[in-house]
């Protein structure tokens, strides 16, 4: 896998539970080497994705690159 090297090496996953009646994600990037400015940039990035798939779950229209939340 290629990527940044904090990056390497890490797992992702995606499980979904029901909560009353509604369908909760729970995602989590396992497996840092070290907990570096990168780890905090990448958390808040997987955020705004989540946030943008649901719109798109919702309404059609989400919030892909360039139009994401810059975070930068």
């Amino acid at each position: 896998m290629d990527g940044a090297r904090e990056w390497i090496g890490t797992e992702l996953t995606f499980d979904l539970q029901e909560a009353s009646g509604v369908t909760v994600v729970l995602f989590a990037q396992r497996g840092w080497k070290e907990p570096v400015e990168f780890t905090h940039y990448c958390s808040t990035k997987w955020a705004t994705y989540l946030l943008s798939l649901k719109l798109l779950c919702e309404s059609g229209t989400g919030t892909p690159y360039p139009d994401d939340v810059n975070i930068g």
